[in-house]
């Protein structure tokens, strides 16, 4: 299934139907009068946030939806139908912006949470509405006020409480597997993630929930659209931590692939890189030696340092140091 975080649509909503002009004619009664209903009213455009739904693939490919037009009225005061509303399903996350202007409309972040973006027109009054003292045969109605018609750009931004950052085959997808029940596509090669991953991670201590989502990795000259990893960024501007991972090496090619990622993700957005973060070296079985890895770990630590970040390391596929990595995730998270 393709995933799809932006769709432009169209929405309108149904008219007013039109009120009824009409006569009560019985046998007997010679001086019937007025006795047309009114419209019914136009059907609202809802928007509703589901769990459930990953990705706005549905709107892809259906460029306009429309609620349904209220029915008319008719003799003997029978008000027209109501027209259906129409409610749309959308994911979780989803962010609502007028086309024209980008005006955020609404930003739907809890499981069925609802709004009208558009209500229906009301119905027009039928002539028995207009009867008085001064006009007992009023041979007129109201039309029904039309509905409105709007062009919204939908666009789709993941709920992770942290979202991980790196480059390409640092390992991020065997990460979120090893945290959480997600099952991303994991091989030997770069870019083998090409939409964001959201997973959740339960911690039986706490009794506690998080939920982390992985996007393809960022490499040098993201922000001039080289890659993946810029565009899927804005899946993590809602996370509170980021979680950067490294794959392991001298000092010079850790500082170098931190300060890669840190450059891109602040020409894309220098606002994201105010969110509290987390350093984890990753694939530490790559270097059996212990005395060599001790060496290098102390030379890694120094770099940090200077930054007032404490790295964590460990192995994912390995399953080295998880526990304490989700231990500490937790607790910032908490």
């Amino acid at each position: 299934m393709k995933f799809v975080d932006n769709a432009i649509i169209t929405i309108a909503s149904g008219n007013g139907g039109k009120g009824a002009v009409s006569f009560r004619r019985e046998k007997f009664i010679p001086k019937g009068g007025p006795d047309g209903g009114d419209g019914g009213d136009g059907g609202d455009v809802i928007f509703k946030a589901s769990h459930n739904i990953t990705s706005l693939l549905d709107f892809r490919y259906k460029p306009r939806f429309a609620a349904e037009n209220g029915g008319n009225g008719q003799g003997n005061n029978k008000k027209g139908r109501d027209g259906k509303d129409i409610i749309l399903n959308v994911p979780a996350g989803t962010t609502i912006l007028d086309y024209d202007s980008n005006e955020i409309i609404a930003d739907l972040t809890k499981d069925d949470e609802k709004i009208i973006i558009l209500q229906g027109g009301k119905g027009g009054k039928g002539n028995t509405f207009f009867k008085s003292s001064v006009n007992r045969r009023p041979r007129f109605s109201q039309p029904g006020i039309e509905g409105q018609t709007r062009k919204i750009r939908l666009v789709l931004k993941s709920l992770g409480d942290i979202g991980i950052i790196g480059l390409p085959n640092a390992g991020k997808s065997t990460l979120i597997s090893k945290l959480s029940r997600s099952h991303p596509e994991i091989a030997p090669y770069p870019f083998t993630t090409k939409i964001p991953n959201l997973g959740v991670c339960y911690d039986e201590d706490s009794d506690k929930t998080f939920t982390i989502v992985d996007i393809p990795g960022i490499i040098e000259g993201a922000a001039e659209g080289t890659g993946l990893g810029l565009r899927f960024l804005k899946h993590i501007e809602r996370s509170n931590i980021l979680l950067h991972l490294i794959e392991i090496g001298d000092t010079f090619e850790v500082k170098n692939k931190y300060e890669t990622v840190i450059n891109e993700i602040n020409k894309f957005n220098k606002e994201i890189l105010k969110k509290n973060q987390i350093v984890v070296i990753n694939k530490i079985d790559l270097i059996p030696d212990l005395k060599k890895l001790n060496k290098i770990k102390d030379e890694i630590n120094k770099f940090f340092d200077k930054k007032a970040i404490k790295p964590l390391f460990i192995s994912a596929f390995k399953n080295i140091g998880i526990d304490e990595l989700k231990n500490n995730l937790n607790k910032l998270v908490s």
